[in-house]
Order: C-alpha cells, then structure tokens, then sequence
C-alpha cells in the first residue's frame, strides 16, 4: 500500500483517527533480507539524495513529495536522507507549535559545510557531486533532483556495499557490519570514507505547508544519529585501493527510547521497527558520494 504526504488539515485529522495503526510505505533503496546472512548480491549504481528541510519551511513538504517520487521511479537505486538542519528546522522552546527537534549534530555540520540553508531550503545535494567551497553549483534544487539522479544513475558502479544487521530488542543494541569493495583500482583524488547512519521513517509531527499548519505530518527519511561520527572514517587512500578486496567494518549502536532535544524542545520516540541504517562511499577529497546503501534495522 502506498500513500501519499498529506499537505491538508483534512488529511492530518484523518491520521489522528488512524494514528495507532502501523502505515505500510514505500521502501527506498535495497533493504534485501532479513539476517545476517542474508544480502543481496546484486550491483549498481545507487544514488544519495540529501533533502534539506524543516518543519517551519512552507515549500519543504512540496520537496519531499518531490523526493519520494524519484525513489519510487527508480526502485531500488536511490535513497534519501531527511536532513533537518537550519532556521527552519529550529525548535519552538514554548507553546503548542513546532516544538520537536530533529535536528543533529551531523546534519547541523553537513549544513553549514555545505551551505545549504544559507542558499535557502528546501534545496539539497545529490551524491554531494559538484562541490567546492567558493561556489553553490552542488546545491541542487528540488526542480532539478530528477535529472541530476538520472545522470549518477547513468554511470557505471565504483563500488558495492553490503550491510548485515543483528538487533536485540531487550537491550536495544543493534550490530551491524558494513562490506565495502571497490570495483576498480583506476580511482583518484581519496581518501575514500564511510559514513553509517540512522534514519527513522514515518514520524509523525506537525509541519508548515503551503502556509497550512498541519499538526499531524509525516515526517519521512529522518537523519537521526551518526554511528561512525560525523565525517566516517577512513577505507582506503587512492592508489592503494584492491580491487574487489571486501573492507568489514562492524559497529555496535544503542538505540535510546528517544532522541534528545535542545532549548525546551520536545523529543520523539525512536520506533526501531521503522529505523533503517544507511551506508555511504565517499571521497574525501571531493566529498562526492560514489555509493549508498541501505538496511532495515529489523
């Protein structure tokens, strides 16, 4: 069953009437299945959508509507990241409206590295391509997502990832292990990272859109957590790269009941059966991204 974002109070008091019951969504990228052991095989290319956005911006929702279609056009090849980061993301400390914070220390730094909202939201980048720090040409409006995603989808795949995942619902410990493996050694310009993150689907929260307060949103493809810090961590520097040697990297994250807030801000529960973690390649040199991959925590 698919459904659609609701951009009208109708809709939104038409979620509170079924707000108890578990939606069934479109999935985005390869979730493959279930266990350790079993991952899917297949390779090509994927492509990292970043949507920048809050829930004070009135045009964010039109982006996201925007964002979801592309997955949905190329099933199983691009995966988004809801990044809540900027003015329009800052929590209210009192009163009734805008109270939640989905903000993170990671997506608050990707956005000021990258000067997303100081361009404007919504806006985001797709695979981090075309960056450079004198000039706004990576910053991609959401008019342009569709062509810019059919463009990285065009070229061939540098490297393939794996993710397994293990959760223990008593201590709420997830272990996950990241595969990495270049597929040629031809690349240059790294060091090439890997970032790991958490994401959370299907939270609802109010939300501004199209001058419309709406108390009852779905807020989709939510950053809530870096695994391996901000930045990743180093796979391998260019020029040493082995072609299809497999890179394990393995972590362990705790879940917390709910995701703090800053300033007063209300926080928000974490609901692990709508969590998924997503894996990402990418050139230190450049920042662009070269593959994604995602996995449902359980």
């Amino acid at each position: 069953m698919r459904i659609k974002f609701s951009s009208t109070i109708a809709i939104g008091f038409a979620l509170l009437i079924s707000s108890c019951d578990f939606v069934t969504l479109p999935e985005q990228g390869t979730v493959g299945p279930t266990g350790p052991t079993g991952i899917d095989s297949t390779v090509h290319r994927k492509v990292l959508l970043e949507d920048y956005t809050g829930h004070k911006c009135t045009a964010c929702p039109a982006a996201a509507v925007t964002a979801n279609s592309i997955i949905v056009a190329n099933p199983d090849k691009v995966i988004v990241i809801g990044v809540h980061a900027g003015f329009f993301s800052n929590p209210v400390a009192s009163g009734t409206q805008y109270l939640t914070d989905f903000r993170t220390t990671a997506g608050t730094a990707y956005d000021t590295y990258f000067g997303i909202s100081a361009v404007s939201n919504p806006n985001g980048l797709i695979n981090r391509k075309d960056y450079t720090p004198t000039t706004t040409t990576h910053v991609k409006a959401p008019g342009t997502w569709a062509t810019e995603v059919a463009i990285e989808l065009a070229k061939p795949p540098l490297a393939k990832l794996q993710i397994a995942t293990t959760y223990n619902a008593g201590t709420r410990v997830l272990t996950c292990d990241v595969n990495s493996t270049f597929l040629q050694d031809t690349l240059t310009g790294g060091p090439y990272n890997l970032i790991v993150v958490v994401l959370q689907d299907s939270i609802i929260a109010d939300q501004l859109d199209a001058g419309v307060y709406v108390p009852l949103y779905m807020h989709r493809h939510v950053l809530r957590d870096n695994i391996n810090g901000t930045w990743g961590e180093n796979l391998v520097n260019a020029g040493s790269i082995i072609t299809n040697s497999v890179i394990n990297k393995n972590y362990n994250y705790t879940f917390p009941a709910t995701y703090p807030a800053a300033g007063g801000a209300s926080s928000t529960s974490c609901d692990v059966n709508r969590c998924y973690v997503v894996a990402f390649i990418y050139n230190d040199a450049t920042k662009e991204v070269i593959q994604v991959e995602e996995k449902k925590v359980q």
